[in-house]
């Protein structure tokens, strides 16, 4: 496992003598180091880095100067990014799968009717995609399920196994159904897409999600974070962890009490419980030795000592 730093570096106020300085700072920088400033939006610089690499001291180095010489803001966040290792040593991991379609060739069919607005939690304010209410059944168009998506140099031999929906759920294949029957995998439910606007249900596709939610980790007293009991964002962080201020670190990884599954190897860190899905370590080995298409690696859990 390592940790990616994305350092972004705008002027505050705008200036353009601040942009121009920052500019200069960054074509300097990039002369000499292999990680380079871009700039992805006007007037915003980016640089992404391994902060184990000796250049990720350099550069902080570097930006607490241009600070002392220019109105610039600095903002540094950062990801665990793992290693196949990293995965099969997990409890549980995230998955997720590929987005299809496209503007003028949507997958979903019926996204304004299949889902409401998304709703504000009644506890804590907080409001994502994720929290728009599923009303009614998705309609797919399944062809795209046997099309190439940009990422993929050809065409899925069989079909693309798991795809993401627009509020953050899943639909699996038929194929991923079997091997969790065979494996008796236990904690999810199934619900049925429709083939376009036909009616039908899919014979290859389902939208699963898991039978418990958990949205709390075991261990935030470890932390210090506080977490909302109803929806699970974060409430409370401590001093220096601020939004508003560089983090020093990720949030710890999220660790469950075993006795919450209830035997369960499947939970989701949604209260819809389709959004944040998790898979427990024999569930996980089983999709990465099948021959599937599009099952992709997210976050990790652990269980709590």
């Amino acid at each position: 496992m390592k940790l990616e730093a994305s350092i972004m570096v705008f002027p505050e106020p705008l200036s353009e003598p601040t942009v121009e300085v920052l500019r200069n700072a960054a074509a300097d920088w990039n002369r000499t180091h292999v990680h380079q400033f871009s700039e992805p939006i006007p007037r915003l610089l980016q640089l992404r880095l391994d902060t184990s690499l000796p250049d990720y001291e350099e550069v902080l180095a570097m930006l607490d100067n241009l600070r002392s010489r220019a109105n610039v803001r600095v903002e540094i966040s950062y990801r665990r990014i793992y290693d196949e290792q990293d995965y099969l040593m997990a409890a549980f991991v995230e998955i997720y799968g590929v987005d299809l379609g496209a503007p003028d060739r949507p997958f979903v069919l019926n996204t304004d009717q299949a889902l409401g607005p998304a709703v504000p939690c009644p506890s804590c304010g907080w409001q994502d995609p994720f929290n728009a209410k599923q009303t009614a059944p998705f309609e797919i168009d399944e062809a795209l399920l046997d099309e190439a998506i940009p990422d993929s140099h050809s065409q899925p031999l069989g079909g693309w196994d798991c795809v993401d929906l627009p509020n953050g759920h899943k639909l699996v294949s038929q194929r991923v159904l079997v091997l969790f029957s065979q494996g008796h995998v236990s904690g999810y439910d199934l619900f049925p897409v429709l083939v376009g606007k036909t009616g039908r249900k899919s014979t290859r596709m389902s939208q699963i999600l898991s039978r418990r939610a958990i949205l709390v980790p075991c261990n935030q007293h470890e932390s210090g974070i506080s977490y909302c009991p109803t929806c699970g964002a974060v409430l409370a962080q401590p001093e220096g962890m601020s939004a508003a201020a560089p983090l020093l670190t990720p949030q710890p990884e999220f660790r469950i009490k075993k006795s919450e599954l209830a035997g369960d190897e499947i939970f989701s860190r949604h209260p819809s419980r389709g959004a944040m899905l998790y898979v427990g370590q024999r569930p996980y080995r089983m999709l990465r030795e099948a021959p599937l298409n599009g099952i992709i690696s997210g976050e990790i859990a652990g269980l709590c000592e």
